[in-house]
């Protein structure tokens, strides 16, 4: 049991780190999930972001 209350732990914190980063660059993390969502469906939209991060 206590394997499994550390790997939960961890867990939370990864999010934590996770929504801070994305906080951290101005946007909600309900905005972020949106915004993989439709990159991940819409291949279009993919290209324009993966040339965003790039730049």
């Amino acid at each position: 049991m206590g394997a499994v209350r550390q790997a939960a732990s961890r867990h939370r914190k990864t999010t934590s780190k996770e929504s801070k980063a994305v906080t951290d660059q101005g946007l909600s993390v309900d905005e972020f999930t949106t915004i993989m969502e439709v990159a991940q469906k819409d291949p279009d939209v993919r290209e324009k972001l993966m040339k965003r991060l790039k730049d």
